[in-house]
């Protein structure tokens, strides 16, 4: 029995990965707009014969993206030519995240409900098409994947915290998930290994940021682009904004630090208006969940606004005359708002051992977002394999009634 279902869970796996890299193969490159700044940035660098960011152009920068994402396409830049061989590399880790999601939730949870969590996760259409773009989500859930195995599976928590802060090398969410490890320790009765996480996740940023300020004087360890965004889309300090882009004598760290000055002064000033944002902050980061569905979208490389076609302004007004993305679309949506109730139920009818990890890692990156971050819905897409644990919970529960 178990050799059997050793068997489906990697052929699971291997259909997954197969179905990624022909998805790939059909369809091609998607270019989203931060794809598209990754790679022009990315060619600035093999231009100057520097990694991300280029010394050079630190003044010039408006701000700091993100900057594993880029320094990976500048690699398959400068020795392929072409992006495709990192979108082959993202297909692969995307297959191997889907792996180790399972191990993360038999470990916390048991084998069947590490195998809901499995044939939910294949099933659900978001999940496919995410290697076609240079985007951060893949490369950093594939790191941080590989940093909770590490640590709630392996029992290494040195490497599992370094992994950590490499996830939060491509995507600066690292912190969300190295606190979610904590809280799981502390209220499973296993604080006294709480230290090791947070040494290794301190010395791989430390090695990060040592490498940068020896090569450019800046101590850059993560992206540095939550002011700015806090600022264009909170604060309506369009002036202040573009002072701050167009300063040529600031480098890209004393520019994030004017803009972050520049929305503290307006938090304080303003208080009631900065929580009432936060509402629509929520509606807009888990209302839809659409983004991937731009794989899909024909003759995409062509299109001046690629999302026009299924995002939810045009889904309303196009009911029921759909294309065929446009059905798809709808069709990920439904399983995404039953994952979204399925979750919410779980709350009511799982052991709370369980619910500590995917809870504490929803809960917490859900209020980064709304303290210091933009509604934008790409922005859960980090969270949704602990909404899909959750939802297995409820699913698991519901089959022995």
């Amino acid at each position: 029995m178990q050799n059997s279902h050793r068997q489906l869970i990697i052929t699971l796996l291997v259909l997954f990965t197969i179905a990624q890299l022909v998805i790939l193969l059909v369809f091609g490159y998607t270019p989203y707009p931060d794809s598209e700044g990754y790679i022009l940035l990315a060619n600035e660098c093999i231009a100057k014969g520097e990694p991300y960011p280029v010394t050079s152009l630190l003044h010039e920068y408006p701000f700091l993206w993100n900057i594993g994402s880029i320094n990976f396409v500048a690699l398959s830049l400068k020795i392929f030519h072409s992006v495709m061989p990192i979108l082959v590399v993202y297909a692969l880790m995307k297959g191997i995240t889907a792996a180790l999601f399972y191990v993360l939730v038999k470990r916390i949870g048991n084998i069947l409900i590490a195998t809901i969590s499995l044939v939910l996760y294949i099933i659900y259409p978001a999940n496919y098409g995410e290697a076609t773009s240079t985007l951060s989500e893949l490369p950093f859930m594939f790191f941080i994947m590989s940093g909770l195995c590490l640590c709630l599976v392996n029992r290494k928590w040195l490497l599992g915290g370094m992994m950590l802060a490499l996830a939060n090398w491509f995507r600066p969410l690292g912190i969300v998930f190295l606190l979610a490890i904590l809280i799981y320790l502390l209220f499973t009765n296993q604080w006294k290994r709480m230290a090791f996480p947070v040494i290794g996740y301190v010395f791989m940023i430390l090695i990060i940021g040592s490498v940068s300020y020896q090569r450019t004087g800046l101590f850059l360890y993560q992206a540095k682009t939550g002011w700015m965004a806090l600022t264009d889309y909170s604060t309506n300090h369009s002036k202040e904004s573009t002072a701050v882009r167009d300063n040529m004598n600031w480098n890209v760290a004393q520019k994030d630090s004017a803009w972050q000055a520049f929305f503290i002064d307006w938090v304080q000033e303003h208080p009631t208006e900065y929580f009432k944002q936060m509402p629509k902050k929520l509606v807009n980061t888990y209302v839809s969940d659409n983004v991937n569905m731009c794989t899909f979208v024909p003759d995409k490389n062509n299109k001046e606004y690629m999302y026009e076609e299924v995002n939810m302004p045009t889904l309303l007004h196009s009911f029921p005359h759909y294309s065929g993305v446009q059905w798809l679309t709808v069709f990920n949506l439904i399983i995404y708002y039953v994952l979204l109730i399925c979750a919410f139920l779980s709350l009511f009818f799982s052991r709370w051992h369980t619910l500590l990890l995917p809870c504490s890692i929803i809960v917490l990156g859900t209020l980064l977002l709304l303290f210091v971050g933009h509604g934008e819905a790409r922005f859960h897409i980090p969270f949704m394999p602990f909404i899909i644990m959750m939802a297995a919970l409820l699913l698991k529960k519901l089959s022995k009634q």
